[in-house]
This record gives structure tokens, C-alpha cells and sequence, in this order.
């Protein structure tokens, strides 16, 4: 189209096809006629544009800039409730974060508690092992100590009627022995 019209101001300009005898272009001839009826038209065309066209131009540019502008605005609200949606958002994080690590915390200190428990628990069922391997011994002890003190007296008896020569009823066979025995244990 670009091209149409440099083709046709060239053609004008070269004084091509035109009808006048004077050889010179008809859009650089000033014609007071065509002037007046430009004028003219121009401000017809001016009332008319600045009657029915400019308001609704006007309005529709009003229209476009109110719609740009609550755009505008809109977009600052949400962006207002996104940074606060945002800081909400860091808020609860570091919340999270915190509450997850008194978690961590207090898991410790309960493991602390419950290692210092089960330790306990193991030291006293040791503690009563070991009471009860005593008391076990001591008794074992007690019973080994009756039956040695059993058979010293039996042998004692035996050697006393050796050198005696004589065997001791039974009775006074077991009164010495254990007198022989009880003089043994104060020793």
C-alpha cells in the first residue's frame, strides 16, 4: 500500500496525467476555490467529530484508563495479600521450625531420662542378682558348714571311741559331737 503511494506522488510530481496546459502539477497550483470547500469540510467535519465522536472517544479512553487504573489497583491488593499471605506463610514456617526443634529438644531431654531409667533399672536388677547370689551362697555356705560340722563330729566320735576303746551310745555320741562342734565355731 506503501508502495501505491509513493508510485502515485511520483506520477504527480512528474506531471503525468494531467490536463492542464500549463505543465505544473494541480496539488502545488494554490486554488482559493478548493481551499474554501478544504476549509470547509475540514470544520464540518471538525463539529462533527467534536459533537458525536470526541465524547465517546473521550469516554471510552476515560473507560480504558478507569479499567487500566482498577487493574492497577486490584493487582497492588492482591499483591498486598500476597506479601502478607507470604509473611503468613514465614510466619507459620518459623513456627513450625521452632516447635519442631522444642520437640527435638524435649525428645532428648525424655531419651536422657528414659537412658538414666533403664540404667537405673539395670544397676538394681544387678544389685538384686548379686543380693540373691550372696544370700544363695551364704545359705549353701550354711549348709556346706552343717554337713562338714556333721561329718566332724561323726569322725570325732569315731576317733573319741578309737582312743577310747569303747563305742558311746547313741545319744551321748551326739552330745559330744556337737559339744565338739559348738567348741569349734567359737574358735
Amino acid at each position: 500500500m506503501t508502495g501505491l503511494m509513493a508510485n502515485a506522488v511520483m506520477l504527480l510530481a512528474a506531471g503525468g496525467g494531467s490536463g492542464h496546459s500549463d505543465g505544473g502539477n494541480p496539488l502545488t497550483q494554490p486554488d482559493p476555490g478548493l481551499m474554501i470547500w478544504t476549509l470547509i469540510l475540514f470544520l464540518m467535519t471538525l463539529i462533527v467529530l467534536w459533537k458525536f465522536g470526541w465524547g465517546m472517544m473521550i469516554s471510552k479512553l476515560d473507560a480504558r484508563d478507569s479499567a487500566m487504573r482498577g487493574a492497577i489497583d486490584e493487582a497492588k491488593i492482591e499483591r498486598e495479600a500476597a506479601e502478607k499471605l507470604l509473611a503468613e506463610q514465614r510466619q507459620l514456617l518459623a513456627d513450625a521450625r521452632r516447635e519442631a526443634s522444642e520437640m527435638v529438644s524435649q525428645a532428648q531431654v525424655e531419651a536422657g531420662r528414659e537412658k538414666t531409667r533403664i540404667v537405673q533399672e539395670a544397676r538394681e536388677e544387678y544389685e538384686r542378682i548379686v543380693e540373691r547370689g550372696r544370700r544363695q551362697i551364704e545359705q549353701e555356705t550354711r549348709a556346706a558348714l552343717s554337713q562338714i560340722r556333721t561329718r566332724v563330729a561323726e569322725l570325732s566320735v569315731d576317733v573319741a571311741g578309737k582312743v577310747i576303746g569303747r563305742t558311746l551310745d547313741e545319744q551321748v555320741h551326739r552330745d559330744l559331737a556337737e559339744k565338739f562342734v559348738a567348741d569349734i565355731d567359737r574358735v
